[in-house]
């Protein structure tokens, strides 16, 4: 009976080893954050997603001329050492080409943007042989088959790439995606930043929506940030008070509004309350329960 119950307790530390020797899942904030927190010292944690428009005037200083935080990223990333992605979830990567393929304006007439309706139907086709009899304005009429008439070499039209991309102060939307973390050994309130995504505007789009460009790891960014020394946040006040913008983000000099926080149907505020105007009050609301949140920590 002895050598049955050491035999159950050395199954039963086997088992506990085995079980302690497991992988645990990757912690998507902790593999993003710049500054990871123990998941044993949060208290709270909410995921938060906010708009920063760059054209506000408390958000100017990161859209300064030649100094604009989206003509940085997007220089980034075709030089190779910044990796967009499809969505803030930071999983599938996108290509250089189709990086800039999301920057092509909508309304671009270039050859390759016609459809083959288009293309059959003879737009694009300008300077080429014509099947039909051609008017030449002069009231003489061109039959097919015949020659040509030959032109003088000023009445030839360079060849022109009609297609168009945003510039970079157009780019003026920024959507963060961080985690509002009350860190319970230090009693305090963090901001935890995952990542950026870069959209334009809908004055700007076609259809009058905004339009999602690529989105970015923000730990990657706040490198670049900090090893590139033109990346300043511009002080208006006192020019010799510049800052990098990776200061600028950890000491929360933007302002951007919350549009949604971590739902199961995953709705933004104002599809929640159903009016604008709702979205922004509850918007403004979680601002407040954050800071109570983080007062009752030091009241108790």
């Amino acid at each position: 009976m002895k050598s049955v119950n050491q035999f159950l307790l050395l199954v039963s530390l086997i088992c506990g080893f085995s079980a302690m020797a497991q992988e645990k899942p990757v912690d998507e904030s902790k593999l993003n954050s710049v500054r990871p927190i123990d998941p044993a010292n949060i208290h709270y944690k909410a995921r938060l997603w906010r708009r920063m428009d760059l054209n506000e005037k408390i958000n100017q200083p990161f859209f300064s001329v030649n100094n604009e935080i989206s003509k940085f990223l997007v220089e980034w990333v075709e030089a190779g050492i910044l990796v967009p992605y499809v969505n803030d979830s930071l999983v599938t990567k996108l290509t250089a080409a189709q990086f800039k393929e999301k920057l092509r304006m909508d309304d671009s007439i270039g050859e390759g943007s016609l459809s083959e309706a288009e293309k059959a139907a003879g737009f694009g086709a300008e300077g080429g042989d014509k099947k039909a009899a051609v008017d030449d304005g002069w009231g003489t009429t061109t039959k097919p088959g015949t020659a040509a008439k030959k032109t003088d070499d000023f009445d030839t039209k360079p060849s022109t790439n009609l297609d168009s991309y945003f510039f970079p102060k157009e780019l003026s939307i920024i959507e963060i995606k961080e985690d509002a973390i009350i860190d319970r050994q230090r009693s305090r309130l963090y901001f935890d930043i995952q990542a950026f995504t870069l959209i334009i505007p809908a004055s700007k789009t076609k259809a009058g929506f905004d339009k999602p460009v690529a989105s970015f790891r923000y730990k990657d960014v706040y490198k670049l940030f900090r090893s590139n020394p033109n990346c300043i946040w511009y002080n208006a006040e006192n020019e010799t008070q510049h800052k990098n913008m990776a200061d600028a983000f950890d000491l929360r000099m933007f302002q951007a509004r919350i549009i949604k926080k971590g739902n199961p149907e995953n709705k933004f505020l104002t599809d929640i309350y159903s009016s604008d105007r709702e979205g922004l009050l509850m918007s403004q609301q979680l601002e407040y329960k954050l800071l109570e949140m983080e007062h009752d920590m030091w009241e108790n």
